[in-house]
């Protein structure tokens, strides 16, 4: 009844056919190991500012006005250079 109304041209005998069968293991997988990514870079990137107050400190000072765009870029690097 399925092949009446044109729904049985995906199967044949139980078995996906056609050129979008490997999509049914590989979307899956791609979603996840983009998801995974995406979850690793958000834990790095807050534990990354959370490790280092100096460089949030310096950050700070620049968003106030307090220090000069030359001197935020050379405090920033001797910051990066001591790690």
């Amino acid at each position: 009844m399925m092949r009446m109304w044109g729904g049985g041209h995906m199967w044949n005998d139980g078995a996906w056919t056609g050129p979008g069968r490997w999509l049914v293991g590989w979307v899956p997988l791609l979603v996840l190991l983009v998801v995974g990514y995406l979850v690793y870079r958000a834990i790095v990137r807050s534990t990354r500012t959370e490790d280092d107050p100096a460089l949030e400190e310096l950050r700070l000072a620049y968003a106030r006005g307090d220090i000069s765009d030359e001197e935020f870029k050379q405090r920033r690097e001797r910051l990066r250079r001591d790690e």
